[in-house]
C-alpha cells in the first residue's frame, strides 16, 4: 500500500513539473531556431490556415450582418463580399496567398537579427506577412518592428 502510494506521489510530482515546464515555453526566436525545417513548413502553414479561417470567419460575421444577421440563402453581391473581405478585422487576420516556403525563410531572416531574438512568433509571423505582402511602407514596417522589440524587452 505505502509503495503505491509512493508511486503515486512521484507520478504526481513529476506530471507537475512538465505542466509547469511546459507553461514556461516561451515562442521566440529562440524556440524557432530549435526546430526542425519540416515543423517550421508544417507551423506556418497551419498558422497561416489558422488565422486565414478567421478572416474567413469575420467576414462571414459581415455579410450575416448587412443581411439582418444571419447568412443569406443565396450568394451575396460581388460589392457585399468584396466590402467583407476588406474589413480592418479581415485584413488583420488574412495570411492566405501566400508561399510557405518564403514565408519560413522569412521568418528565419527575421529571428537571424539578435535584436529579434525575443520577439514572439506570432509577431514576427505578422510583420514577415506584412513584408510579403508589400501593403506597408517602410517606415511603417520599420515602426511595426520597434513596437515589436520594446514590447520583447520589457
Amino acid at each position: 500500500m505505502r509503495a503505491h502510494l509512493r508511486i503515486a506521489l512521484a507520478i504526481l510530482a513529476l506530471s507537475g513539473t512538465s505542466v509547469a515546464h511546459a507553461q514556461q515555453t516561451k515562442y521566440d526566436g529562440y524556440w524557432w531556431a530549435a526546430e526542425s525545417e519540416s515543423f517550421k513548413l508544417g507551423f506556418v502553414s497551419g498558422y497561416a490556415m489558422a488565422m486565414t479561417s478567421v478572416s474567413d470567419d469575420a467576414a462571414f460575421r459581415c455579410i450575416a450582418t448587412k443581411n439582418g444577421g444571419t447568412l443569406p440563402e443565396k450568394v451575396p453581391s460581388e460589392e457585399v463580399l468584396k466590402a467583407c473581405s476588406e474589413t480592418p478585422e479581415a485584413v488583420r487576420l488574412d495570411y492566405g496567398h501566400l508561399r510557405i516556403g518564403q514565408f519560413v525563410e522569412g521568418v528565419d531572416q527575421f529571428y537571424k537579427d539578435f535584436r529579434n531574438s525575443n520577439i514572439e512568433i506570432k509577431h514576427a509571423m505578422l510583420y514577415v506577412r506584412d513584408e510579403l505582402r508589400a501593403t506597408k511602407t517602410d517606415k511603417d514596417l520599420a515602426d511595426e518592428l520597434a513596437r515589436f522589440r520594446q514590447a520583447a524587452n520589457k
